[in-house]
């Protein structure tokens, strides 16, 4: 617990044997988190196992879907289970997490810095071919929000898969919400080919591509919003914003 606010962390997982358990230690062993929610969006491979055996002997909430239903149903899953007043969002795809990372997300908000933060981490394992990092800045699924600032729009958001980013971005941006960036050192993202085999991962892309397109064209409302924001803003003030 941090500045008294009670904080839960939720890690949506999806065919992540590789990483999920090291993540799930990690948030385990931070003591600023009040509540951890694993919800397991139909796992295929070993995921489901690993998970199971972390559940006998951790405590931790566990949430299990038979079937997939996409990454922001999970995450409003874990929101709706949850008793936290601060959600932090953690991917399971992830490698070198701690609690240091958590505090950096966090911080911002119990200070009135932000209204979501959101955590950059290195895209990929080599740096030097961390082409979509200037993406992953804003799509980074490691964040932090208040649970008051979401529950309107869980309905929403359970809808857009793999634009539910996209689409937190997009409505915190049209409420004229603080966001923050903060830089997680040491945390790596797994792409997609680091992952799976390569037609494997190039249907994985096109279908989060088409579900982020899709989530932008739903809520045109918000990009209008947002448009409409960005013209009336004087340039010192639009350069801050952006």
């Amino acid at each position: 617990m941090l500045s008294g606010k009670r904080i839960t962390s939720i890690v949506s997982v999806f065919n992540e044997e590789k990483t999920v358990k090291n993540v799930i230690a990690s948030l385990l062993n931070c003591e600023l988190i009040d509540e951890i929610i694993v919800v397991n969006d139909g796992s295929t491979d070993g995921t489901s196992k690993i998970l199971n055996q972390l559940f006998e002997f951790h405590q931790f909430r566990y949430v299990k879907f038979d079937k997939n239903k996409g990454k922001s149903y999970a995450m409003v899953a874990g929101v709706e289970n949850s008793t936290g007043e601060i959600i932090v969002f953690v991917d399971a795809d992830i490698i070198g997490l701690n609690c240091e990372h958590i505090e950096k997300l966090i911080f911002p908000l119990v200070s009135n810095q932000a209204d979501m933060v959101i955590g950059y981490r290195l895209s990929e394992k080599s740096p030097k071919v961390d082409i979509t990092g200037p993406i992953d800045v804003w799509l980074g699924g490691e964040r932090a929000c208040y649970k008051k600032d979401i529950l309107p729009i869980i309905n929403r958001m359970s809808k857009t898969k793999y634009g539910s980013e996209t689409f937190l971005n997009l409505y915190y941006k049209s409420k004229n919400k603080k966001i923050k960036i903060v830089k997680l050192d040491g945390l790596i993202h797994l792409k997609k080919y680091e992952k799976y085999k390569l037609d494997t991962a190039a249907l994985n892309y096109t279908k989060a591509s088409l579900q982020i397109v899709s989530t932008v064209a739903i809520n045109y409302f918000l990009v209008f919003n947002v448009v409409k924001k960005i013209f009336k803003m004087p340039i010192f003030r639009l350069v801050k914003w952006l």
